[in-house]
Parts: C-alpha cells; structure tokens; sequence
C-alpha cells in the first residue's frame, strides 16, 4: 500500500480524474473533431476550449489521449518574434503554396529541425539555427546555399510560454468505442509530470527528440471556414520522451489497480 501522500497542488486534477472514472464510458463531445478526447475531457473539468498558452486546469495543463493513438503530445505553439509583425504571413506570402480550396490564399505546412534541412514544397529546404538568444529560420536554395536568414523567434519566448503553460503536465488516457453511433471514451489512466529545468527543453529540440512545426492553414467547416488557422511554429514531443522533459510526480492506472505517488 502506498503510504504517501498526494501533493496538494496536484490534487484537484486528481480528485477530477477519479469524479470522471466513475462515470465509465462518457459520450463525446463531438465525433467529427481531430481533439475528440481532449474536448470531452475538458468538458468533463467545467472548462471551455481556448488557445490561450495559460495552463487548463488549476496551474496544470492537461493533454488527453486514446490507447492506441501514434500521434506526439502537442506542447505548445508560439509566433515568431521578428523581423516583420507578423513575421509568418511574410514567410506565407514568400514561401507558401496556394490552398486547393481556396485558391487565392496560400498555406504552408512543414516540420522544420535543427539536426537536417527539410524540403519545402520542392523548391526549398529549411532548417534551424541558433545564437545566443535567438533561434533562425534559414533557407536554402536546392543547392542547399543560404538565401536568407532573417526569421527569428527569441529563445526567452519559448522560455516564457514553457513557463507560463507546462510547468506540471498531466496525461490522461482513455479507451475509445461506439455506443448507438456515437463515439464514447473511458478515462483510466492518469500521469502527472513536472517540468525540469528549461534547458532540457532546448537540448531536446536541438537533438531532435521535441520536433517543431511551421503551421499555416485554411480552416474547412463551420466558423473558421476560409479563416487562416494555427498560424505558428508548433512543439511536440512522442508520450514514450515525456521523461526525457518531466519529473513524474504521480500516476495511477484504474485497470491495473497501480499507484505511484512520488
């Protein structure tokens, strides 16, 4: 029997998780969206969708996935900081491509490192760099020669979002099925991180373990259709590395019966 105690910052979403457990199978949100299991949880919390970069639930953000799901854990997202504002719709314009729907707006979607350059819709290659305070986007031609270097976002941003929105980090899981037509999710796994020191952060993304992307799209349906979207570079990292950033502080699996309070 674990004779620790939970540490009082942590449990509100812990006392949280166990309300929704009891409820076994909770019907969700809305069976058409990619975040399906994030927005039914956040539901389930009393919370409404934002993207704001302030943590969701008592100083701690929390990130949902399915048992079975390959996708990373999104981070966070942040503009760039210069030289023009806003700096992506100039890199848009320069090296975007139009969108298939709406044919006179032009999108971009890219993963972009520091380890590799990385083709951009055929005619580019783009790839990180950085100095003291600040990390570049360069360009390349397919030759691979420099032909510009000038996009930048400064290394204090990243520390302030990765501050402000992740300094304790919980992953919920749960498992997915359909009842009457309607996707349902059991919420049975709970892990709760704490955030090491920020320069992890760097050393992962510069070692390729927290990958980047550049996002710029079209949105399809409802109220963002035709609007642009994710307007941003976007952090992420696998579920199996979440230790190579956080400190595990608890977890508890309702299917195993295990609990580790640390």
């Amino acid at each position: 029997m674990n004779t620790k105690k939970i540490d009082e910052s942590i449990k509100p979403i812990v006392d949280k998780f166990n309300e929704v457990l009891k409820k076994d199978w909770v019907p969700g949100i809305n069976d058409k969206s990619f975040g399906n299991v994030g927005l039914t949880f956040e539901r389930e919390l009393g919370k409404k969708p934002d993207t704001t970069f302030f943590p969701d639930y008592y100083g701690i953000e929390v990130k949902c996935t399915t048992i079975n799901s390959r996708y990373p854990v999104y981070l966070f997202s942040a503009a760039f900081d210069g030289p023009t504002y806003p700096e992506i719709e100039r890199i848009i314009k320069k090296y975007g491509t139009y969108d298939y729907f709406y044919k006179n707006k032009k999108v971009l979607y890219t993963k972009v490192s520091f380890k590799e350059k990385t083709l951009v819709n055929s005619k580019w290659y783009f790839q990180f760099s950085k100095d003291k305070d600040k990390i570049f986007l360069n360009v390349y031609d397919l030759d691979k020669n420099l032909i510009e270097k000038k996009s930048f976002i400064y290394i204090k941003t990243l520390y302030n979002h990765l501050m402000i929105k992740l300094q304790k980090l919980a992953m919920v899981y749960a498992l997915q099925k359909n009842i009457n037509g309607k996707k349902h999710f059991k919420y049975y796994k709970i892990d709760i991180y704490e955030m090491k020191e920020f320069g992890k952060f760097i050393y992962l993304l510069e070692n390729g373990y927290i990958t980047a992307s550049l996002v710029s799209r079209i949105g399809r349906s409802g109220n963002d259709a035709g609007r642009y979207r994710n307007k941003n570079l976007a952090f992420a990292i696998d579920k199996e590395k979440l230790y190579f950033l956080f400190d595990r502080l608890y977890y508890y699996n309702s299917r195993t019966g295990k609990e580790i309070i640390n």
